[in-house]
């Protein structure tokens, strides 16, 4: 593999799974979220958990994958001040990302899923966990942003480079 094929495919990975992760946690709020408002407390707080469990399967992965593909590409760019800084930007809201998420929402879920909640104490955590997964989201968008930003202006130097 060329060092520019390595480079686009490294590239490629981030942005596209940055997207899908993002896209994912979207789709959790769009489709989940507006659901589970409609829901008796009760309910979701006992179907919360296996629904959840369906849409981790997917979506770690690809946040996984999200953390290499940013890296690998950070990596490549590291000597490129401005281009770096794009990477490192991306790379600070995945992480971002990661401790709401470690912090906030792994141990909510865990308590989701030892039925720790009164139907009242339900209600107020499913609408402080759907308004933080909105900040949340807002995060993972910024990540493909960055990503795709790094990555043109890497291809826009190596043009100008090349000619």
């Amino acid at each position: 593999m060329t060092s520019d094929t390595y480079r686009k495919t490294v590239n490629a990975i981030a942005i596209i799974a940055s997207a899908a992760f993002a896209g994912g946690g979207l789709l959790i709020l769009l489709s989940y979220g507006i659901r589970w408002l409609g829901t008796d407390p009760l309910v979701w707080r006992a179907d919360f958990w296996a629904e959840f469990l369906n849409f981790a399967i997917t979506i770690i992965p690809v946040n996984m994958i999200t953390l290499v593909g940013l890296v690998l590409s950070a990596r490549l760019d590291w000597q490129d001040r401005p281009l770096r800084k794009l990477w490192m930007r991306a790379i600070w809201l995945y992480l971002a990302n990661t401790v709401f998420t470690l912090a906030y929402f792994i141990p909510q879920n865990i308590l989701l899923i030892y039925d720790s909640y009164t139907a009242a104490e339900a209600s107020s955590v499913r609408a402080t966990w759907l308004g933080l997964h909105v900040v949340r989201v807002v995060i993972a968008f910024g990540v493909p942003v960055f990503a795709l930003l790094a990555t043109l202006k890497g291809l826009d130097r190596l043009k100008k480079t090349q000619s």
